[in-house]
C-alpha cells in the first residue's frame, strides 16, 4: 500500500472516530439541556446512523429525539430551556473540545 493511501486511510478513521466521540458527547448534552417533567423527551435523545460518505464512507452518527413535542420544547415553550436545547447543548459540547 502506497505512503499516501495508508495516510489518507488512518485520516478516514480518525474523522470517524473524532465524529462518533462528538456525537455522543452532544447527545449527552443534549439530554442534560432538555427540560424534565416526564422524562420522555430526555430519554428520547439518542445517537443514530445515517448513510454516508464521510470517513470511511459508512453510516453516520447522527443525534436525533422522535418525540413529537421535541420542536416545541426547542423553541423555548419551557421555563426550563428558555433558549432552546439544540444551539445551547452544540456550543457546550463544542467548547468541551
Amino acid at each position: 500500500m502506497a505512503e499516501s493511501d495508508k495516510t489518507i486511510k488512518q485520516l478516514k478513521t480518525e474523522i470517524d472516530t473524532d465524529l462518533s466521540t462528538f456525537v455522543r458527547q452532544y447527545v449527552a448534552q443534549l439530554k442534560s439541556t432538555t427540560p424534565i417533567r416526564t422524562g420522555r423527551a430526555r430519554n428520547g435523545w439518542q445517537q443514530t446512523y445515517r448513510k454516508g460518505r464521510l470517513g470511511k464512507g459508512g453510516s453516520i452518527p447522527i443525534a436525533s429525539n422522535a418525540v413529537p413535542y421535541i420542536g416545541v420544547l426547542d423553541e423555548g415553550s419551557s421555563r426550563q430551556a428558555p433558549r432552546g436545547i439544540v444551539e445551547p447543548a452544540l456550543n457546550r459540547t463544542r467548547k468541551k473540545r
